[in-house]
């Protein structure tokens, strides 16, 4: 190979190739074109092993460029020869072509030999690749672009030639103008910087030559901004040397941080009220309890919850309830010190947090000022109106120092105070723990009773009061003793109401008053019998329970009217769209409706016209003293001739003495229930009384 290079090195020499070229060509390693007084290439030369045209000597010699080259490069070498003839010097050309699916660059350098003289066309023909050259200019140009035009504040100092360089954005953010240059080192910026800030950043240069984080720059108008500072110190291998550039980075990262707060604010804050919400209280609980026990001090927690809060959004609608929500959370805050801490546990329910406490009249005196403050009149929409609110405190270390416990004693004296008649406070006590772990075993005993057919039936009788004869059933629900043990209704039923198992154990009864009516029918022909059946605010609400019982009714093929459902009294005078929809529902479908405990609530006129009751039931209270308090005489004659009036049946229950049958019968009342005719029995044995009546 070097053999052959030298031989047509000396070839090109013979060709009488002037003195200066010859030393030329030894040094190039280019492509190397001779043409002769035609334009034919007399000689090609082509050092190394790249020959980025592919070119042979045997494919070229005697040949034209225009035959050797595609069209795009040849077109830009015939102009430059063009030039070169008429100005007989050198012309550069620089053209790119595509090879291997790449962009090359290339420089044409076109040397005429034969001077000024159009018709001979001899000459040097040096084709070289630039494409690395023109990338590196790119590059460069990109860099300086990038540098000069970057959003980032940067600095690069070389401390061998002591020169810097800064870009525009490095200056702004100083808050500085570009001849305001206050020196050519990080160090330079100290006055920038919070003190103990800038010696944390001066240490971690000494010890590692680098620091990464964040920093507050104070500029000279006072104004500060958060940036993320990233410096460096880089070694560069030289030919003369080592060089060492120091780099700083600043970027700006007040909007983010902004952001951050904003993010962290909503994670940690309820969004209607601006208060605290569970995640963040619930840290401030921990810290508190923690707090205390290490100083030797009380706190307590104040569970406070809204009364019939629910009433405002189905009355008022929900703009109206989330204005009272707020004005509430007002009203407590300026009740409360404030150091104390205050947040919305969601809902209508808020937490607040109190310490050092002396004694427990201060925690008295401070749930007094709560109620007071949330009672006042509410003006909404040019209407006023009253709420009230219930308070729950359980103190700590003394109550227990686990916070979920503290929240869940706290929760318990509330519900106590719900149950004693609202607007009022309640400590938490040791017998509110067992109530709760009772309430907590009935509700696991449900659970079960009605995954393992647990629970059965019984039902009391109705009577005549003139002829004694057996006019309908009440179903009344039980829990099988060998799970429960001697578990009463009046127990379990309200704990069932609490929760979303009352829907189950309604549709569980329902079914089963049904089909044992159906055996009746199809067994014994008793088909005429009326069965009453209680229903609970929540069935109430359930919007799907009117459909379950038309299904249910044509399963069984019963006739509607022989059942009622039984409402209790309170139940119709706090009834909200969703019952009233499935009260009317279910006298659609055919079933009678009966108020139960009559007398107890303050049902109007109006709901007697609104809902074209059947039957009303007058409570027990009444009926305990009747043949002996004319008081309660009197409330019955007047219940009596009200039902006369609006046509309806009247069923006096819980009978146990036959003075108290001859004075209902006498004032008018039309039915009886109760054990003076029979206490609630089973299946079997309630239709051997049937069968024997006929």
């Amino acid at each position: 190979m070097n053999m052959q290079v030298n031989n047509q090195k000396d070839l090109l020499k013979k060709r009488r190739l002037p003195d200066h070229f010859s030393e030329l060509i030894d040094a190039l390693s280019d492509i190397v074109f001779q043409l002769d007084d035609q334009g034919c290439i007399t000689y090609l030369y082509s050092e190394g092993e790249e020959n980025p045209f592919d070119l042979h000597k045997e494919d070229v010699i005697g040949r034209e460029l225009k035959e050797v080259f595609p069209v795009s490069v040849t077109h830009h070498l015939d102009n430059a020869f063009t030039e070169a003839q008429r100005q007989g010097k050198l012309q550069v050309v620089r053209f790119s072509v595509k090879q291997r699916g790449k962009e090359k660059n290339f420089e044409g350098r076109i040397i005429p030999t034969g001077g000024k003289n159009a018709h001979r066309k001899s000459a040097i023909v040096i084709l070289r690749d630039i494409t690395a050259d023109v990338n590196s200019r790119e590059y460069f140009n990109l860099i300086k672009k990038i540098f000069e035009e970057s959003t980032e504040g940067m600095m690069i100092f070389s401390p061998r030639s002591n020169k810097v360089f800064f870009n525009e954005a490095f200056f702004r953010m100083f808050g500085l103008k570009l001849d305001e240059n206050p020196g050519k080192r990080i160090e330079d910026f100290e006055r920038f910087f919070k003190a103990e800030q800038f010696a944390m950043i001066r240490e971690s240069i000494r010890k590692h030559g680098s620091y990464h984080g964040e920093a507050t720059l104070i500029r000279p108008d006072g104004s500060r901004i958060s940036v993320w500072l990233n410096y460096d110190r880089l070694q560069k291998v030289e030919s003369d040397g080592d060089g060492t550039y120091e780099i700083a980075i600043l970027t700006d990262i007040s909007e983010l941080q902004e952001f951050q707060e904003e993010l962290h604010f909503s994670a940690t804050h309820d969004v209607l009220t601006g208060l605290p919400n569970r995640r963040l209280l619930m840290n401030h609980l921990e810290q508190a309890i923690q707090r205390c026990v290490r100083n030797h001090r009380s706190g307590a927690l104040f569970f406070i919850d809204l009364d019939d809060f629910k009433q405002v959004n189905d009355t008022l609608g929900h703009s109206a309830g989330d204005t009272v929500l707020t004005e509430c959370a007002k009203r407590i805050r300026s009740a409360i010190r404030k150091s104390d801490i205050f947040g919305r546990l969601g809902g209508d329910e808020f937490l607040l947090i109190v310490e050092e406490i002396k004694s427990p009249d201060d925690l008295m005196h401070l749930a007094h000022k709560i109620i007071n403050v949330v009672n006042q009149p509410f003006d909404v929409g040019g209407f006023q109106y009253h709420i009230g609110v219930s308070i729950g405190v359980a103190t700590f270390p003394n109550d227990s120092t686990n916070r979920e416990e503290l929240l869940r004693y706290a929760d318990m004296a509330m519900y106590q105070a719900k149950e004693q008649g609202k607007n009022r406070y309640r400590f938490y006590s040791n017998t509110l723990d067992q109530k709760l772990k009772r309430h907590s075993m009935i509700e696991n005993i449900l659970r079960y009773a009605l995954e393992n057919d647990g629970f059965y039936l019984v039902y009391q009788p109705k009577v005549d009061l003139n002829t004694n004869m057996l006019t309908g059933l009440e179903a009344l629900i039980r829990i099988d003793e060998k799970i429960a043990g001697p578990l009463h209704p009046q127990e379990f039923i309200p704990i069932a109401e609490g929760s979303d198992l009352i829907l189950k154990i309604g549709q569980w009864v329902f079914e089963r008053c049904c089909q044992t009516m159906a055996q009746w029918k199809q067994e014994y022909q008793v088909n005429n019998i009326e069965i009453s059946i209680n229903l609970s605010p929540r069935q109430l609400m359930d919007g799907n329970f009117a459909d379950f019982v038309e299904r249910v009714l044509r399963k069984y093929g019963l006739d509607p009217t022989i059942i009622e459902f039984e409402i209790g009294e309170t139940a119709f005078v706090q009834s909200q769209k969703a019952s009233e929809h499935t009260i009317k529902k279910l006298q659609n479908i055919g079933c009678k409706i009966s108020i139960d405990d009559f007398g107890t609530g303050y049902t109007s006129l109006a709901t007697f016209k609104r809902y074209k009751v059947d039957k009303l039931k007058i409570d027990k209270s009444f009926i305990d003293e009747i043949s002996l308090d004319g008081r309660d005489q009197s409330v019955v004659k007047a219940s009596i001739a009200l039902a006369d009036a609006m046509d309806l049946k009247t069923v006096a229950i819980g009978i146990e003495t036959d003075d108290q049958r001859q004075t209902l019968r006498l004032l008018g009342c039309k039915e009886m229930q109760g054990f003076l005719y029979s206490e609630p029995k089973r299946a079997p044995e309630i239709l051997y009384l049937l069968l024997k009546e006929r």
